[in-house]
């Protein structure tokens, strides 16, 4: 594949990969904004809601986009022998995260039809599942049989 980054992203890659996770876990159960208040020592609760808010969507947005990015450096960077078995099992797993999201795609919207619209924002979370849900199924699998011997 002309594509893939060098393997030294791969080791890049699994550090941002769950630093980027955690804190945006984190950031979702409000510890990363009680971590801020105590560390920049401002007023609970703040006098400036507009800053405050933006402080948090920053650090929500960098930590998503960092763990996505390490995704990413995972799943294209080469390996350090580069062959046509592991390129042939790079489709293959690819191909087989390309079905597992469509079958979640078709169950999610079935259960949708039937139990009706999810409340808020219920549908750009079962969108941001189904995008993570590719590439941890890929990268999953292309690494589990990469290494089986």
């Amino acid at each position: 594949m002309r594509y893939l980054l060098p393997h030294c992203f791969k080791k890049t890659g699994l550090y941002i990969t769950p630093i980027g996770f955690i804190i945006w876990v984190l950031m979702q159960y409000g510890y990363v904004t009680k971590l801020l208040t105590h560390i920049f020592g401002q007023d609970n609760p703040p006098t400036n809601y507009v800053e405050y808010y933006w402080q948090n969507v920053f650090i929500a947005v960098i930590s998503f986009l960092s763990f996505l990015f390490g995704l990413y450096f995972i799943a294209f960077s080469k390996e350090k022998i580069e062959d046509e078995m592991v390129q042939k099992t790079r489709m293959e797993s690819f191909q087989f995260a390309a079905v597992l999201q469509l079958l979640l795609f078709i169950v999610g919207f079935v259960a949708m039809l039937i139990l009706g619209e999810p409340e808020g924002d219920g549908i750009l979370g079962f969108m941001v599942l189904s995008v993570l849900v590719f590439w941890l199924a890929f990268v999953t699998r292309f690494h589990y049989k990469i290494s089986r011997p």
